[in-house]
């Protein structure tokens, strides 16, 4: 039961009240007056008249439809805003009666039990309304309001810390709650909700308390794609991928479904290994399944983060897909400047004026990392051989050509 808005409200009486199908009881004229009543002070947003005699339909001809308990909620609720501490205490026990009454006579459904339960926690009957929404997940595909997600995996905080929850079933909600935020990401809400979720169920998801129970689904998931994916997700949300488990299910995943993220979260995992030729073998195909050339400047860029020695081939690799590439500049700049190829003291400083040339093209080309060319630059300067070194190499003035010991033309500064 969606929360009813004003407009869908109105709506509903302007096409009439006896336009819907119910029971007017033994009384059906007087019932008939009451619904009309009510509908009209609803209409006028008059709700303390409205309530009055909504009280009366439900009292006439209780078992006329289930939206005449929806609207009462509604009803109520807004009679709530602005009432006293005693009067709004007295009508969420009428709300409560309100549900309860219409589950009785026309059965409950995922949606009212969503709505009942988010209520009942707000009103601090936090443990009914946490079995009322898990009623709900459990019979809606998993399907829920983000407002929904974020009370309900709060009010599951408030049980654990009473001891009436344990972690193994907060880590359980938290799997099926992030997988609805997933489904509905970019939606209006779904990012808040995903942080309440991290936040009121996270300290239940440690790498200690999560592995055993996720240890539990283990065999599952090496079979099942869609047990393996949540599980994934979950270790890499909470930073609990340094173990078995998700070493084995990721090398399972790339085998039945190569990708170039797959064969990455691979290679990481060989890095964090000490691992690094192995790991550069994952990251060589991350690079050649990418599916487009942004993708492949991404990976090139990170395995030469990861990969020194062979950090300026990576950089020319990604300058050849993209000219503009001023990380890659940056890296081959620092390779540049690393580089301890001369036989005098001369030659290793005069490299930092072709490390300082680099450094100066990433700025032109990239005003993304401009700051940190700049701050580079300033670096290389500080490594150029001195004016006596300069001199003492006979011929050297400001300006002229220079090809460095390690192969790069630049000019003396």
């Amino acid at each position: 039961m969606k929360t009813i808005t004003l407009t869908l409200i109105l709506s509903l009486f302007t096409l009439g009240i006896f336009s819907q199908t119910g029971n007017l009881g033994d009384k059906p004229d007087e019932c008939k007056k009451y619904l009309s009543l009510y509908g009209d002070y609803l209409k006028q947003k008059m709700y303390v008249d409205s309530y009055k005699f909504w009280k009366g339909a439900v009292t006439v001809c209780p078992e006329y439809n289930a939206n005449l308990y929806e609207n009462g909620i509604y009803i109520m609720k807004k009679l709530q805003k602005g009432a006293t501490k005693e009067r709004k205490a007295a009508l969420a026990d009428s709300i409560v009666w309100a549900y309860e009454q219409s589950i009785n006579l026309f059965g409950d459904n995922p949606s009212i039990n969503e709505d009942f339960g988010i209520d009942l926690i707000k009103s601090k009957k936090v443990e009914r309304g946490v079995e009322l929404v898990k009623k709900a997940l459990d019979s809606s595909e998993n399907k829920a309001r983000a407002s929904t997600i974020y009370y309900y995996s709060m009010a599951l905080a408030v049980l654990k810390n009473k001891d009436k929850k344990d972690c193994e079933v907060l880590v359980k909600e938290y799997d099926r709650l992030s997988s609805i935020n997933d489904a509905n990401s970019g939606s209006n809400g779904y990012d808040k909700s995903q942080e309440a979720v991290d936040k009121f169920l996270g300290p239940c998801l440690s790498c200690d308390n999560l592995l055993p129970i996720i240890r539990k689904k283990f065999e599952l998931a090496k079979t099942d794609a869609n047990e393996r994916k949540k599980i994934l997700t979950t270790l890499e949300r909470r930073e609990c991928t340094n173990n078995d488990i998700y070493e084995t299910l990721n090398e399972i995943d790339v085998k039945e479904n190569p990708t170039a993220d797959g064969y990455r979260r691979i290679a990481q995992i060989y890095i964090n290994k000490g691992e690094k030729s192995k790991a550069k073998v994952f990251f060589d195909k991350a690079i050649e399944l990418a599916d487009s050339n942004e993708d492949k400047v991404k990976y090139m860029l990170d395995a030469a983060s990861n990969f020194p020695r062979s950090a300026g081939s990576y950089a020319n690799d990604a300058l050849a897909m993209d000219p503009n590439c001023g990380t890659a500049y940056l890296i081959k700049a620092r390779n540049i400047a690393n580089s301890k190829c001369g036989t005098s003291a001369f030659d290793d400083r005069a490299i930092n004026w072709a490390a300082y040339d680099m450094a100066a093209k990433a700025k032109s080309v990239d005003s993304s990392v401009a700051s940190k060319a700049s701050k580079d630059m300033l670096r290389y300067k500080a490594g150029f051989p001195s004016t006596k070194q300069i001199f003492e190499q006979g011929g050297l003035s400001t300006g002229d050509s220079y090809k460095t010991c390690n192969g790069y033309s630049t000019t003396v500064k």
